[in-house]
């Protein structure tokens, strides 16, 4: 399912799959000069991760971001992606697709309830390994839910990795915002 997401540019740099010549460059000179950031080398090494990311495997149709921060702490990537769920949609079978997500993603964590709003529920988890994870092991997953997508019911699903567990976890809040900026490609042509 194609999807479509709109972050806050202050806080994250969406990593185009197919970006134009010269996106890395010019994205990590512009984010240089917006975080007041002035040496070569920040602007040398941001430029080296956004093209890393962007040759990172992409596993299924996913929206790729750059958490940004300060520029100095809290720099790690989200894969953001809609999963249809086969649950009938009450509460309980809500619950148990998105534990089970969340159980499949990062095995052997404890799940904690999110209610950012009236309208999304759902869980997240973080890992208490050391280990900065990548997009084959998640550091912290975000499962919701929200109500009133113009489609069939789908889980939004966000996996974070690039950063420690206790680098994402202080900041796990700015993911959980972007779930209100996500939604299917096809509702946002509508």
């Amino acid at each position: 399912m194609q999807i479509t997401v709109t972050p806050d540019p202050a806080l994250w740099v969406v990593v185009p799959e197919f970006p134009p010549p010269g996106w890395a460059r010019e994205e990590a000179r512009s984010r240089s000069v917006q975080l007041d950031i002035t040496g070569p080398q920040w602007r040398t090494e941001f430029e080296t991760l956004l093209e890393g990311l962007r040759r990172t495997e992409r596993t299924s149709s996913l929206a790729r971001l750059l958490h940004v921060g300060d520029g100095a702490r809290h720099v790690f990537a989200v894969d953001v992606s809609l999963e249809p769920t086969p649950d009938d949609g009450t509460k309980e079978g809500r619950r148990s697709t998105q534990l089970a997500l969340l159980s499949g993603l990062l095995p052997g964590t404890t799940a904690e309830r999110l209610r950012p709003n009236r309208g999304t529920a759902g869980f997240w988890a973080a890992t208490g390994a050391p280990s900065s994870g990548g997009p084959t092991r998640p550091s912290a997953v975000v499962v919701l839910r929200k109500a009133g997508l113009p489609i069939v019911q789908v889980d939004v699903i966000m996996q974070v990795w690039g950063a420690p567990a206790s680098e994402i976890v202080p900041v796990i809040n700015h993911v959980i915002d972007l779930a209100d900026r996500v939604g299917p490609a096809d509702a946002a042509l509508a």
